[in-house]
């Protein structure tokens, strides 16, 4: 789970604050919040990929299985 709340708020107090300030006055860890925004970075992609999955199936209306939807993911 990555508390996104506490990334952004981190990236909004960026530029008045330090991240160790910041960090400390949420009450997390620097190294958990640098571990959570990597992690929240790469959840977007494969929250990405999910959508595109799932917008394909809906226009199919969920007749194709995972190997028909995977090529016209793949070649769109």
């Amino acid at each position: 789970m990555v508390p996104t709340v506490d990334v952004q708020l981190v990236k909004e107090f960026m530029g008045i604050r330090s991240v160790s300030e910041v960090c400390q006055q949420l009450g997390v860890a620097r190294a958990s919040y640098y571990r959570w925004r990597k992690n929240s970075e790469d959840r977007t992609e494969k929250e990405i990929r999910n959508q595109k999955i799932g917008e394909l199936c809906k226009l199919h209306k969920y007749r194709y299985g995972y190997r028909k939807i995977t090529l016209k993911f793949l070649n769109s």
